[in-house]
């Protein structure tokens, strides 16, 4: 990013080229410092958009001051004194009109050059593009990769050096992709398929360090408001060197299957919670769906002392008692995931997706595993119950 001292002549003597970062050093250091307006850029499209954004901030700082230093200046010295005659004023001037005529017009020519030209680079991805669908929905961001496999936390996580393209589309209802620090921003529409790209240089520092304070990351914000939940759908962006990207990737499609017995719903399930996390709480908090506190107790033998359901119709012993629609709570549960319209809590609505062909067989166990022992985790879910059979 341009330093606000910098001169307007030097501004445009360093305009960035079309290869601006390409060959920059796969550091951890921003492509362009953060100033007043603007975070940090880490992508190679920051110098590009950063440049443009600048030469229209300081040429609008310009001619603002130099508009109401005249019009204070005219103001004052043009005052009313006495009782002096009114004068008609000149009624056309050339030079002058063709002075702010001209002026401007070959200012927002290069202002549209800038901006066309970036605009065209945001829009049009490398063939080479490592491709990674994005689904999102209330209020979550899904990735999946190439490989099939899926992003445990719901973080995204790409290789250094490499373009990237998000193919992205929604589950219900309007969203955006919003990376600041890559400078770039594109809506999600329901029934539509659109894409983003970026590419970044720079490794974030920490991506794998146990400690959540010691990581470095971008921010990957929704920036379309799409209900009570909008500004908690936020994901991280780690950043990784190629080798350690491949062995992320490997694992990804394959960690939950490493874990055995209690370890499964120690380890797996605070992570699959992220995903939850945004409708359904721990404590008994209302939120966008029904709590998971005694969600067991009421699943397993009834919602109150006389068994019924929120609508009064049916009791959840009918509901999951044998010879009926499920013969367990474990299978209730599972219905709930993949089909959640066919069971609606009173007076939640029907708004929670379909987690049908993201999550399989372990996950589901993960998270019944999780709901059976919430005594061991904290409102955030964190294991509280003592140190995880498996290593994070």
């Amino acid at each position: 990013m341009f330093e606000p001292s910098r001169s307007m002549i030097h501004l445009l003597l360093q305009a960035p080229s079309e290869s601006t970062g390409q060959n920059a050093l796969m550091t951890s250091a921003p492509v362009t410092p953060a100033d007043f307006w603007l975070p940090e850029g880490a992508s190679t499209f920051a110098p590009q958009v950063d440049f443009a954004f600048q030469f229209v901030a300081w040429i609008s700082y310009f001619f603002f001051v130099l508009v109401v230093g005249l019009m204070i200046f005219f103001a004052i010295k043009y005052r009313q004194k006495g009782r002096e005659a009114y004068a008609r004023g000149p009624s056309h001037h050339t030079m002058l009109e063709l002075g702010w005529t001209i002026i401007p017009t070959i200012l927002c020519v290069f202002m549209f050059w800038f901006g066309f030209r970036g605009f065209i680079d945001l829009r049009t991805p490398p063939q080479n593009s490592y491709q990674i669908d994005l689904t999102a929905q209330k209020w979550a961001f899904n990735f999946r990769y190439p490989t099939g496999a899926a992003s445990a936390d719901q973080n995204l996580y790409i290789p250094v050096g490499r373009p990237v393209k998000l193919v992205m589309r929604s589950e219900d209802v309007l969203h955006a992709a919003f990376i600041p620090a890559f400078r770039v921003k594109h809506d999600i529409v329901p029934g539509r398929y659109s894409t983003l790209w970026f590419q970044t240089d720079h490794v974030t520092e920490g991506w794998n360090d146990s400690d959540p304070l010691k990581q470095k990351f971008h921010h990957f914000f929704c920036a379309e408001y799409c209900g009570k939940g909008h500004s908690g759908m936020y994901a991280k962006i780690f950043v990784l060197p190629q080798a350690d990207f491949d062995l992320w990737l490997e694992k990804q499609g394959r960690w939950m299957d490493d874990l055995k017995g209690d370890e499964l719903w120690q380890v797996a399930g605070p992570k699959l919670f992220g995903r939850c996390a945004s409708c359904h709480s721990l404590n008994g908090s209302a939120g966008t769906g029904p709590s998971w506190q005694g969600l067991w107790a009421r699943a397993s033998g009834g919602a109150g002392s006389d068994g019924k359901l929120d609508n009064g119709r049916e009791t959840y012993t009918s509901l999951i008692g044998p010879g009926k629609k499920f013969e367990n709570p474990e299978s209730y549960v599972r219905n709930s995931i993949l089909n959640p319209g066919d069971h609606i809590v009173v007076p939640y609505g029907n708004v929670m997706p379909t987690f049908r062909g993201q999550l399989n067989d372990l996950a589901i166990d993960a998270i019944i595993g999780m709901m059976k022992n919430l005594d061991k985790f904290d409102a955030k879910g964190k294991y509280i119950g003592g140190a995880p059979i498996a290593a994070k």
